[in-house]
C-alpha cells in the first residue's frame, strides 16, 4: 500500500498526476508574484513609489489563485469519477458474494461519501503541500539576499513545521482508520433498522429506536470528534510554531532597525514574506487533517482495486450440467450430491424442502458460490428470475432497457406475464408479486434476444393462480429455445382469467426548509481568532514603524510581549473554535437524524438510509461553511475598521467600503456565474448515491444478466455530468476568491499611500476570513433542501378505536398518491379465533387491507374498530445479527418463548441456533418467511396477519404451519394464492369479487 502525502493516488489517478503539474506551475507564478507584491507594497510605504508594480502583483495573485482553484476542484472531479469507476467495475467482478460479505451499506459509502472526501484532499491540502514546496524556497531566497539573520532564523524554524506535522500524522493514522471504520459501521447498521422498519413499527418498538439511531450518531460524533482533537492540535501546533516565528523575527528586524542595521524597507520586506515562508507549511498541515478521509477512502479503494481475481469465462451452447454437487452451508451439506443434465427444449424442476439447497444451486451455477463437492458448469448466455429479485432502474420500463437495450419486443413480453400495465410505474411501488412478474419479464426478454439458459427460483410464489398460470405459460415458450432450471413449491393451476392493477403515482411529502440553529459558540471564538490574526499583523507592523525611529529599546517591551501574546492566542483560539463548532454541529446532525427517525416512523418512506445518513451528513459538514463564516468575516471587518478609524479616518471609510464590496460582490459573482451549479452538484450527488447503493443490491441480477457493464456506463456518465457540475462551482469561486483578494490588496495599495506600516499591511489579513464567504453563499441552497428533507413534515397519525374483533363499515382506504381508492365501501366483520383466507388477484387489495388493519393507511371514510395486531410479512425484514435478536425485535422473551416459537413456525432444528449470526442473503425464501413467522407470534397482540408465509414452503411443510397455526388460538388472517390452504380455512375474503366486499 502506497503511503505519504499522496498515498496511492498517482498511481490509480490520471487526474492526480496532471493536478500535481498544474498547481505546481502555478504555486511557481504565484511566489514571484508574491515576492514583487512585497517589495512594491514595502516601496509604496516607505518612498511612495511603485504602485504600477503593486497593482500588477495583486491582479497576477488574483488571477492565479482563480486559476489554482479551479485547477484543483477540476482535478478533484477527474479523480473521484475516476476511482468511483474502478472501485464499482472491481466490486462488480469479485461478484455478489464479495458486495454482501463487504456489505452494501459499506461500499455505498465508501464509493460516495468516501470518496467526496477527496474535494478537501485536492482544494485545500495538494494545493497548499505544492505551495508548501516552491513558495517558501523562494521566499526565503529573497529574504536571505536582503537579510541574512532572518534568513538564518527561518531556516531554523521551519523544518519543525513538517517534523510536528509528521508525528502527529503518524499518531492519527490509526484514528483516522477507526474513524472510517465507524463512518461505514453508521452506514450498515442504520441500513439494518430501516429494514425492519415496518416490523418494528408494528411490534411498537419502531420510536424506541430513537435511541438507537441517537446512540449510533453519538459513537460516530466520538469516533471522529477523538480524531479532529488530534488533527487540529497538528493545525494548533503548526499555527503556534509559525507565528511564534514570525514574532521572533519581527521582534529581531525591530531591534536591528532601533540599532540602525536596516532599512524600513528591507524590515518591511522581510515583515511582508516571512509570514509566507511558514504559511504554505502551516496551511498544509491545517488542511491534513482534511485530506486524511480522502486518503483513507484512497486507500480502501486500492485494496479492493488491486486484487485480483480469476474470471470465470462463459461457455458457448445452451446446456446445464450438474454431477454430486454438494456446498458446505451451516454445519451441513445442501445441496447434497445433487446431479442433472438439461439442454434446449428441455425443463428440469429443482425438488426438494425447504433449506435443501435450490437456491444455493443456483448461485453456483451463476459462479456467486464455489462448491465444496462435484462440479457445475453452464454452457451459454444466462438468464435468471432469483427468490427475491433486485433492480437498478427506476421503473420497469428502464430496467428491461437496461437489460437488452434497444428491444422492441419488450410490451410485447411483459404482457405475456401481465406486467405491461406496470411498465411505467415505480418501481417502489410494486408489490412483491408484480416486481416477480417484472424479473420474469426481464428474463424471459433475455431469453428472446440470446440467452440459451433460463434459470427461475420461484418464479410464482408470490402471485395469484391466473397470473401464476400466464407466467407458467410464458416459461413453457421459452425452453423451446433455452434450458430451463426451475425451483418451485406450487402446483399448476387451470384458470386463465385476467388480472389488473391500479395505477399509483409516486408519493409526495411536503418539504420545508426550518430555520437551523448557527453555533453561536464556534462563530463566536472564530471572530477572537479572527481578530487575533490582524491584531499580530497590526502590532508586528507597528513594532517596526516604532523601531525605525530609532527609541529606547525598553520603549519597544510592551509591543514585543503584544506580539507573542497575539502569535500564541492566534493558533489557541483557532484550535478551541473549530472543536466547538464541530462538536455543536455533530450534536445538531445527531438531533436531527434522531428526530428524522420518528418522521420516518410516522410514514414509512422508502428513502431512508440517504437521509438518514447523506442529508445529515451533508447538513453537518455545511452549516460551519454557511452560517459561521459570515458571522466571522462580519465580526473582523468591523473590529478592523474601528482599529483603522482610531489611526486614519479616510483609510477606515476605504477599508470599510472595499470590505463592504468584497463581502457582497463576492458571494453574488460566486452565486451568478456557477448557475446554481452548487444545488445542482448537492442533487447529483444524492443521484449517484442512491443508484450506487440501488446497483450494488442489484449485483446479482445485473452480473447474471451481464447488464452490470452497461449500468457502470450509466453511472460513469452521471459522474461526468458531476463533473461539470463541479466545475462550473469551482470556476464560481475562484472568480469570487479573486474579488476578496483584488479588494483586499486595493485596500493594501490604498492605505499603503498613507506611509503607515499598520494601515498597508492590516488589509491583507482579512483575505482569510472573506475567502470563506463565495463557498457559504454557493452552498447555502444546498444547505437548505438537505435541512427540508430532514425536516419534512410528517403529523401523527390519529388513534384508531381498538377491540377484539375487526369491524370495517363503508370503508374507503387509498394509498397516498393513488388515483383512486383502492378498497371502496368495504364491509367486513371477523369475530375473535377465526381463521380468515385472504384470497384475489393482483391490485384487489390484499396489502391494503393488511396496511390498514396494521395503522400504516387511514381510512379516507368508515367507521373502523381494529384490534392489535402482529405482521408476518412478504419480505421477511431480517437483520443481520443473531437469531434472538431477530425474533427479539418483536419483545424481550427468553430463551425457552423464542424456542417454542421456533417450533410453531416448524423450524425445530434452529431452536439451539439461537447464537447464530444470520444474514439475509443466507437463509433459504422458506427458512426467512418461518423466521419472520416466528417473531410474529411471539408479539402480544389479538389478531395474526400473514402475508404469504407459505409462499417459498413445500406442500408438507406448509400443510404442517397451518395447522399449527390453526392452534394458537388468535384471530388469523391469512393472504394465500393456493386454493387448498383457503378451503381449510374458516372464512374467505375474496377481494376479487364484489360480492364478498
Amino acid at each position: 500500500m502506497k503511503r505519504g502525502p499522496l498515498g496511492a493516488l498517482p498511481q490509480l489517478s490520471r487526474n492526480a498526476r496532471r493536478a500535481l503539474v498544474g498547481v505546481g506551475a502555478l504555486a511557481f507564478l504565484n511566489a514571484l508574484a508574491l515576492v514583487a507584491q512585497a517589495v512594491a507594497l514595502a516601496s509604496v510605504i516607505t518612498t511612495r513609489e511603485g504602485l504600477p508594480l503593486l497593482a500588477a502583483a495583486i491582479l497576477a495573485r488574483a488571477g492565479l489563485s482563480w486559476a489554482t482553484e479551479s485547477a484543483a476542484a477540476r482535478a478533484a472531479a477527474g479523480a473521484k469519477e475516476e476511482l468511483r469507476t474502478q472501485l464499482l467495475a472491481k466490486s462488480f467482478e469479485r461478484g455478489p458474494g464479495w458486495i454482501a460479505d463487504r456489505g452494501t451499506a459499506e461500499l455505498s459509502v465508501l464509493a460516495t461519501k468516501g470518496l467526496d472526501a477527496l474535494d478537501a484532499y485536492f482544494t485545500r491540502y495538494l494545493p497548499a503541500l505544492v505551495t508548501a514546496v516552491i513558495v517558501p524556497p523562494l521566499a526565503g531566497a529573497w529574504i536571505l539576499f536582503t537579510d541574512w539573520p532572518s534568513a538564518v532564523l527561518i531556516a531554523v524554524t521551519v523544518p519543525l513545521i513538517p517534523v510536528f506535522a509528521a508525528l502527529i500524522g503518524w499518531y492519527t493514522e490509526k484514528r483516522v482508520k477507526k474513524a472510517a471504520d465507524v463512518t461505514e459501521l453508521l452506514s450498515a447498521q442504520l441500513l439494518e433498522l430501516l429494514r425492519a422498519l415496518p416490523v418494528l413499527t408494528v411490534f411498537g418498538r419502531a420510536e424506541q429506536q430513537a435511541g438507537a439511531v441517537r446512540q449510533i450518531g453519538e459513537q460516530h460524533r466520538k469516533a471522529t470528534m477523538g480524531t479532529l482533537r488530534i488533527a487540529f492540535l497538528s493545525a494548533l501546533v503548526l499555527e503556534i510554531a509559525a507565528s511564534l516565528s514570525v514574532a521572533l523575527i519581527a521582534v529581531g528586524v525591530g531591534i536591528r532597525l532601533v540599532h540602525g542595521d536596516m532599512t524600513l524597507m528591507t524590515a518591511l520586506v522581510v515583515l511582508i514574506l516571512a509570514p509566507e515562508c511558514y504559511l504554505p507549511l502551516r496551511a498544509a498541515g491545517a488542511a491534513h487533517h482534511a485530506s486524511e478521509d480522502g486518503l483513507e477512502a484512497v486507500r480502501r479503494v486500492a485494496e479492493v482495486v488491486e486484487h485480483e481475481d480469476k474470471a470465470r469465462p462463459r461457455l458457448p451452447g445452451g446446456s446445464v450440467h450438474v454431477d454430486n454437487l454438494r456446498v458446505l452451508r451451516r454445519g451441513g451439506f445442501a445441496p447434497d450430491g445433487v446431479s442433472f443434465d438439461v439442454r434446449p427444449g428441455e425443463i428440469h424442476r429443482l425438488e426438494g424442502a425447504s433449506g435443501a439447497g435450490k437456491s444455493t444451486t443456483f448461485q453456483v451455477l451463476l459462479g456467486f458460490v464455489e462448491p465444496t463437492d462435484g462440479t457445475a458448469f453452464v454452457a451459454g448466455d444466462i438468464a435468471y428470475v432469483p427468490q427475491k429479485p433486485a433492480f437498478a432502474a427506476a421503473t420497469p420500463r428502464a430496467e428491461l432497457e437496461l437489460t437488452v437495450p434497444g428491444a422492441e419486443d419488450l410490451e410485447q413480453v411483459a404482457d405475456e406475464v401481465a406486467a405491461v400495465h406496470l411498465l411505467d410505474r415505480q418501481i417502489t411501488d410494486l408489490s412483491t408479486g408484480e416486481r416477480q412478474r417484472v424479473a420474469v419479464a426481464r428474463a424471459l426478454l433475455r431469453v428472446r434476444h440470446g440467452a440459451t439458459v433460463l434459470l427461475l427460483d420461484e418464479p410464482t410464489a408470490h402471485l395469484d393462480p391466473v397470473t401464476s398460470r400466464k407466467v407458467d405459460k410464458a416459461i413453457k415458450r421459452a425452453s423451446a429455445t433455452a434450458a430451463v432450471v426451475l425451483a418451485s413449491h406450487r402446483d399448476k393451476e387451470t384458470t386463465e382469467d385476467e388480472t389488473f392493477a391500479r395505477v399509483v403515482t409516486e408519493e409526495t411529502q411536503a418539504e420545508r426548509p426550518k430555520r437551523l440553529p448557527i453555533p453561536w459558540k464556534g462563530a463566536g471564538l472564530g471572530i477572537l481568532a479572527a481578530v487575533a490574526g490582524i491584531a499580530l499583523t497590526a502590532l508586528a507592523a507597528h513594532l517596526i514603524a516604532r523601531a525605525a525611529e530609532m527609541p529606547p529599546i525598553l520603549t519597544l517591551s510592551v509591543l514585543v510581549v503584544g506580539v507573542r501574546t497575539f502569535a500564541l492566542s492566534k493558533g489557541v483560539l483557532r484550535y478551541v473554535e473549530r472543536l466547538v463548532t464541530h462538536d455543536e454541529t455533530f450534536r445538531l446532525a445527531n438531533g436531527l437524524r434522531a428526530e428524522l427517525w420518528l418522521r420516518l416512523v410516522r410514514t414509512q418512506r422508502r428513502d431512508g438510509l440517504q437521509r438518514l445518513v447523506e442529508d445529515t451528513d451533508t447538513v453537518r459538514d455545511l452549516v460551519p461553511r454557511v452560517l459561521v463564516p459570515p458571522i466571522v468575516a462580519i465580526g473582523a471587518g468591523v473590529a478592523t475598521t474601528i482599529l483603522f478609524a482610531f489611526i486614519d479616518l479616510g483609510a477606515a471609510l476605504t477599508l470599510g467600503g472595499l470590505l463592504l464590496v468584497a463581502g457582497l460582490a463576492a458571494p453574488a459573482v460566486a452565486v451568478w456565474t456557477e448557475r446554481r451549479a452548487s444545488t445542482k452538484l448537492a442533487r447529483g450527488r444524492r443521484k449517484v448515491a442512491r443508484d450506487t447503493i440501488n446497483a450494488l443490491a442489484a449485483a446479482p441480477d445485473l452480473i447474471a444478466h451481464d447488464a452490470h457493464h452497461r449500468l457502470l456506463a450509466q453511472l460513469h456518465a452521471e459522474d461526468v455530468e458531476l463533473a461539470g457540475q463541479t466545475r462550473r462551482q469551482a470556476f464560481g469561486t475562484g472568480a469570487a476568491t479573486a474579488i476578496v483578494l483584488l479588494a483586499t490588496g486595493a485596500a493594501a495599495l490604498i492605505c499603503a499611500t498613507t506611509g503607515n506600516p499598520v494601515l498597508g499591511l492590516v488589509p491583507l489579513a482579512l483575505a482569510e476570513p472573506l475567502a470563506a464567504l463565495p463557498l457559504a453563499a454557493q452552498q447555502r441552497r444546498a444547505l437548505r433542501e438537505a435541512s427540508a428533507r430532514l425536516q419534512f413534515d410528517a403529523p401523527e397519525r390519529p388513534a384508531l378505536p381498538r377491540g377484539k374483533r375487526i369491524r370495517l363499515e363503508n370503508v374507503d382506504v387509498r394509498w397516498p398518491g393513488a388515483t383512486e381508492p383502492t378498497l371502496r365501501d368495504l364491509h367486513l366483520t371477523i369475530e375473535p379465533g377465526t381463521h380468515v383466507a385472504v384470497v384475489g388477484p393482483s391490485g384487489s387489495g390484499k396489502s391494503t387491507l393488511f396496511a390498514l388493519l396494521l395503522g400504516f393507511l387511514q381510512p379516507e371514510r368508515g367507521i373502523v374498530e381494529l384490534p392489535r395486531a402482529t405482521w408476518c410479512p412478504q419480505e421477511p425484514m431480517l437483520v443481520s445479527t443473531t437469531v434472538r435478536e431477530n425474533l427479539r425485535m418483536s419483545g424481550q422473551h427468553d430463551d425457552e418463548a423464542l424456542r417454542e416459537a421456533l417450533r410453531k413456525a416448524c423450524l425445530p432444528e434452529w431452536a439451539d441456533r439461537l447464537d447464530t449470526v444470520i444474514r439475509p442473503d443466507q437463509v433459504s425464501g422458506g427458512e426467512a418467511q418461518r423466521l419472520s413467522l416466528a417473531r410474529a407470534l411471539l408479539h402480544d397482540a389479538d389478531v395474526v396477519l400473514l402475508d404469504e408465509p407459505t409462499a417459498h414452503l413445500d406442500e408438507p411443510t406448509a400443510r404442517e404451519l397451518l395447522e399449527q397455526l390453526r392452534q394458537d388460538g388468535r384471530t388469523i388472517l391469512h393472504i394465500t394464492h393456493r386454493p387448498d390452504e383457503a378451503a381449510r380455512a374458516d372464512l374467505v375474503l375474496d377481494l376479487g369479487t364484489p360480492a364478498y366486499r
